[in-house]
């Protein structure tokens, strides 16, 4: 039971107060049946229902039991409010039940639906949402990401857009040689990836105007990143979803993908080119921090997912 209905019964139960009616030992008969005594609480009837659809109707219901089932392990008492004990006839019929039930399906249906909401622009705003990738260099992030850009689009009306760190990297830098730039030891290459990570987090913020959801494709492998990036995130009012890639096929990956990228396109040697992508990756596993529970505070992160070697598990 949820504790919004939780407390919906608490609050019955106080409205109730003195008037609640708790049965004796001797409230039924030897046939079962209900016995009543005179007393200020007589608007209230207690009667025996066998199961919980019974407790729905009053006692004189077609529908309703004077004796429980063998084998029935609860009884539960329902209070119905009267005028009195003595005018039980005036209580509500069934088929006035019946009227009623209908005439509150057919207000439900004449109102608009989630669907109807959720479909209409003009009517609510639809989220905007920044997935934020957390993985080693060679995990699979960008597959990933564009492999769920392609389906959202073809399965759904919202747009999505995938923005590489590594990519802004490369337009920006011309000092890039080697795994070097990547040694956490070289305080100004650190810098400039911060810089270049920050950059392309605000490219996907600025087009947020036309996109639904981003996907911020860089490594975020350390805690103090992904705080910067989801304090950015926080304040401009957006969801933001952690989506940490794992895998242990690295070496296919580097040979299936990383060899002919930006970095080592002009590379002839295509064996130097793999040991330099290994030294790189070394180097972010040295100070690489999965995300942990602490991390996950309900403030920042609206969902954290994890898919491990392309989605044998999440």
């Amino acid at each position: 039971m949820s504790s919004s209905n939780t407390q919906l019964f608490n609050n019955s139960d106080n409205y109730y107060g003195e008037y609640t009616a708790t049965m004796s030992p001797n409230a039924y008969n030897e046939n079962n049946e209900c016995e009543y005594t005179d007393s200020p609480h007589d608007e209230l009837i207690s009667t025996l229902s066998s199961t919980s659809i019974n407790s729905l109707f009053d006692p004189d219901s077609q529908f309703h039991s004077t004796s429980t089932h063998p084998g029935t392990s609860t009884i539960t008492p329902a209070l119905t409010r009267n005028n009195s004990l003595k005018t039980r006839q005036k209580q509500t019929t069934t088929q006035e039940f019946i009227n009623t039930i209908e005439q509150k399906l057919q207000r439900l249906n004449s109102e608009h639906t989630i669907n109807h909401l959720h479909n209409s622009k003009s009517t609510i705003e639809r989220a905007k949402v920044v997935v934020l990738l957390v993985g080693l260099p060679a995990s699979g992030k960008s597959t990933l990401c564009h492999q769920i850009k392609d389906y959202i689009h073809s399965t759904t009306g919202y747009k999505c857009g995938v923005y590489n760190a590594g990519d802004v990297r490369r337009k920006r830098s011309i000092t890039f040689n080697d795994a070097n730039y990547f040694d956490p030891n070289n305080v100004c290459a650190q810098r400039d990836r911060d810089l270049y990570a920050t950059i392309t987090l605000n490219h996907l913020l600025s087009d947020l105007d036309h996109v639904d959801i981003g996907f911020l494709d860089a490594t975020n492998t350390t805690v103090e990143r992904r705080q910067k990036m989801l304090k950015h995130i926080n304040s401009k009012d957006l969801a933001a979803v952690i989506l940490e890639v794992e895998s242990i096929f690295a070496d296919f990956n580097i040979v299936s993908g990383k060899l002919n990228n930006a970095d080592y396109i002009h590379q002839d040697n295509k064996l130097a080119a793999f040991q330099d992508f290994k030294n790189r990756l070394s180097h972010y596993k040295s100070v690489y921090e999965p995300v942990t529970w602490e991390e996950l505070d309900e403030s920042q992160v609206t969902a954290y997912i994890k898919c491990v070697n392309g989605g044998e598990t999440f």
